[in-house]
């Protein structure tokens, strides 16, 4: 079946809907940033060696405004389709995230005891009755976009992060509202060649993410702002490249998505004073899992249509393949 791309696009949704025929065109990343290149030992090819990189995939088009304003309403505590106009809406420009709802170090999303969001101990997270609520409460907006997911990478069974894998103290599903003056540090979320001792360990062992034929781990990453004046009020996801230092950074966008894989070295950066002191930028993130079907398979997040996809942004240690 050849990919068809559809440019059309109507004022009410800028969706992205999957056709057995045919994949939209919002469907596809607006950057693709490649990152950490290194020499890892194959899997499939025991003894044997090849240059990996990790990715990033920003999408611009994916996430339509109606169910980015329910998700922020999701992850709020608010009701779907709540109105800032209501009496009961929380001034948060002013006063920071609602405490009712939000708590300081509050977010646990990766498996240390010492890091949180970013490392620094003091993101906003959501308390743990709110991260229940968005985890297994179903809400419409979480399921409508985690169908999207689905589609997105029609050639793996896309799932949340299982508790197997790394514990019950880490929510496959969380958000993170940081406030100017937030301090951050650098952190992987995950890594399948890090994993403790676990049934997940014991049944797929541990192996480099991207292994063919292996589950390979991304995180899903929404920025959720109604407005957010990214040259102005800062605050971007910042990538590194360990072996040479250098940074790339992602500028938050109302509705924007980034994938990534897990073992990528990332921070948040704080909002600058301009945004205001309290101004939280509010972003909702999922541990993933992307499963083989079947033996042997590549794990390329392209699913087929890398030649539609814009040409690779190649950062620090990914442009260093080694020439045989």
């Amino acid at each position: 079946v050849e990919d068809v791309c559809s440019v059309e696009e109507d004022e009410s949704s800028s969706a992205c809907f999957v056709h057995p025929m045919r994949f939209e065109i919002n469907c596809y990343p607006s950057s693709v940033i490649e990152i950490d290149g290194a020499m890892i030992d194959s899997v499939e090819s025991p003894g044997q060696t090849h240059f990996d990189t990790s990715s990033i995939l920003v999408f611009d088009k994916l996430l339509d405004k109606d169910l980015r304003k329910r998700l922020l309403n999701v992850v709020k505590g608010y009701p779907e389709d709540h109105s800032e106009e209501e009496d009961d809406h929380w001034n948060d420009i002013e006063n920071g995230p609602d405490p009712s709802r939000w708590v300081r170090g509050g977010l646990t999303d990766v498996a240390s005891e010492d890091v949180d969001d970013g490392g620094g101990g003091s993101c906003w997270g959501l308390a743990d009755d709110a991260i229940m609520d968005i985890c297994y409460n179903e809400p419409p907006a979480i399921s409508e976009f985690e169908s999207k997911l689905t589609n997105l990478f029609p050639n793996f069974v896309v799932s949340r992060l299982p508790e197997a894998v790394l514990g019950g103290c880490i929510s496959p599903l969380t958000a993170n509202a940081p406030t100017h003056g937030d301090t951050f540090d650098y952190h992987i979320d995950a890594d399948p060649l890090q994993v403790p001792p676990s049934p997940w360990a014991d049944i797929y062992g541990r192996y480099p993410n991207r292994s063919k034929g292996k589950p390979r781990f991304v995180s899903c990453l929404l920025y959720l702002n109604d407005e957010w004046d990214a040259e102005e009020w800062g605050g971007p996801t910042r990538f590194l490249d360990p072996p040479t230092q250098e940074v790339y950074d992602v500028m938050p966008k109302p509705g924007r998505c980034v994938i990534m894989d897990q073992d990528v070295s990332h921070t948040v950066v704080a909002p600058n004073e301009e945004a205001g002191r309290s101004r939280p930028r509010y972003s909702l993130v999922w541990k993933l899992i992307l499963h083989p079907t079947e033996e042997g398979q590549d794990m390329d997040l392209a699913c087929g249509r890398k030649g539609l996809w814009p040409d690779p942004l190649v950062v620090g240690s990914a442009n260093e393949m080694p020439l045989f």
